[in-house]
């Protein structure tokens, strides 16, 4: 993959985390500052999950997954969605 390409293309995931565990998962996140930004989906505001959309820009794909893995080991994490995009505003 050449340096232009890969700097337009950004990971999209969708992450489905119970309910009970969102708080602990999002504190995750925020405590790697700078890896993602993260948003919890609507549609699943009165279920017992939260869907949770997570974007990074591809060259941390390997922390941020390393991250979700070690998560996974401890509570139930769902990936629903894994994706590469382009970037439309570079």
């Amino acid at each position: 993959m050449n340096y232009i390409t890969e700097n337009n293309q950004i990971l999209h995931l969708i992450i489905r985390v119970p309910k009970e565990d969102a708080a602990f998962f999002y504190f995750q996140l925020e405590a790697n500052e700078g890896i993602c930004f993260y948003s919890t989906l609507e549609n699943s505001m009165k279920e017992s999950y939260r869907d949770i959309t997570v974007t990074a820009h591809i060259g941390l794909e390997e922390e941020l997954m390393h991250i979700i893995s070690k998560l996974q080991q401890s509570h139930k994490l769902e990936i629903l969605k894994k994706e590469i995009k382009e970037d439309a505003q570079i």
